[in-house]
C-alpha cells in the first residue's frame, strides 16, 4: 500500500525533514520484480495517502549495488513481484533524535549480545540517551540495563 514513513508524526504537513529514508539494492529492483513504488512531489502534500486508495506512482528501478534515498514525507510503498525471482534489499530509515523509532530494537536483542556492542553501537541500537534526555529510563540511560557503569549525564542533573 502507498504511504508515507512520518504520517503517524503529529506535525503539520507539510514540514521539514525528520525522517530520511534509505533502500539498498541487494539485487536489480526493476518494475516486474515489484521495485519501491513512489509518487513524485507527494512528499509536498498537506496530508498524508489514504492507504485504503491507489495511487500513480513510478517503479524506482536500479541495479544491484545501489541506493535509493527519499524523504520520509514522499509517498512510496512495494511494488508487486510478477517474476519468480526474489527482489531483496535492506531498508535503513533515519529520524530525528527527538522521534521513537518504529522498532524496538533494545527489547529485539538479546542483553548478553547487547553487551558485546561497543559503545557507539550500544547507542545506534537504543541503548544511549539523546540529548541527554530522549530515551531515558526512569531518568536513567538504558545502557544501564547492560551493566554499562559509566556515568551518564542527564537533564535532570543540571
Amino acid at each position: 500500500m502507498i504511504h508515507a514513513d512520518d504520517q503517524l508524526i503529529p506535525l503539520p504537513k507539510p514540514h521539514v525533514p525528520v525522517v530520511c529514508n534509505t533502500m539498498w539494492a541487494l539485487t536489480d529492483f526493476t518494475e516486474a520484480n515489484g521495485a519501491t513504488r513512489l509518487v513524485p512531489g507527494s512528499h509536498l502534500a498537506d496530508a498524508s495517502p489514504d492507504v485504503t486508495k491507489s495511487y500513480d506512482s513510478i517503479a524506482a528501478e536500479m541495479p544491484k549495488g545501489s541506493v535509493l534515498i527519499w524523504h520520509g514525507s514522499l509517498w512510496h510503498g512495494g511494488g508487486e513481484n510478477c517474476t519468480d525471482q526474489r527482489r531483496v534489499g535492506i531498508a535503513m530509515n533515519y529520524c530525528a533524535g527527538w522521534i521513537r523509532q518504529q522498532e524496538n530494537q533494545q527489547l529485539g536483542l538479546e542483553r548478553e549480545v547487547a553487551r558485546g556492542f561497543s559503545p557507539r553501537l550500544r547507542e545506534l541500537v537504543g541503548y544511549g540517551v539523546y540529548r541527554n534526555l530522549i530515551g531515558h529510563v526512569d531518568k536513567h540511560s538504558p545502557a544501564e540495563l547492560l551493566g554499562d557503569d559509566r556515568p551518564a549525564r542527564s537533564v535532570w542533573d543540571h
